[in-house]
């Protein structure tokens, strides 16, 4: 799996760079930008210097990308299980921009993009059933404490609830 799960991981990290690339020309053809460097009118001289007309690794605000950004835990089952919220959050976020946009060239590529966040949730989802009895989930819930919780929402005399915990699956 580490090798599989390896190849996955890099083939999707480059599509995202791709996806990355291609909301920044969305966004420099909405702009009215000129796209070919060759054709880029005097003045914009820093941007072709510094990105060479390609999306600055920047965030909203305007700082750099760093490796900040990376969270991992070293456990395969909770990174696989983070990857799959992120894809789910992105897949979130193009849906409520594609009910925003009216312009219909931005909404295909909204839409190809949100398509390729299922892929990944997939992609991701699949790797982790490959490997969902190994790491953190080896263990998951294997003491009466690990499932035993206080039970806040329905206060009573018995203020802990128990039951049967498991650790996350998907289906196939």
């Amino acid at each position: 799996m580490a090798s599989k799960g390896c190849g996955v991981a890099l083939d999707i990290a480059a599509e995202e760079l791709g996806h990355m690339e291609m909301v920044a020309q969305t966004i420099n053809l909405l702009n009215g930008h000129e796209m070919e460097a060759n054709q880029v009118q005097a003045g914009e001289i820093e941007t072709h210097v510094l990105l060479g007309l390609n999306p600055g690794l920047i965030n909203a605000s305007g700082y750099s990308w760093t490796a900040d950004y990376v969270t991992v835990t070293g456990d395969l089952c909770a990174d696989l299980l983070s990857n799959i919220a992120s894809e789910q959050r992105a897949k979130v976020v193009y849906e409520y921009l594609y009910r925003q946009i009216g312009d219909k060239k931005v909404r295909e590529t909204i839409d190809f993009l949100l398509n390729q966040e299922e892929v990944h949730n997939q992609m991701f989802r699949d790797a982790f059933n490959e490997v969902q009895e190994s790491g953190s989930n080896q263990d998951f819930g294997t003491t009466k404490a690990a499932k035993m919780y206080f039970s806040m929402s329905n206060p009573g005399p018995n203020t802990f609830a128990g039951g049967d915990v498991s650790a996350p699956k998907f289906e196939e």
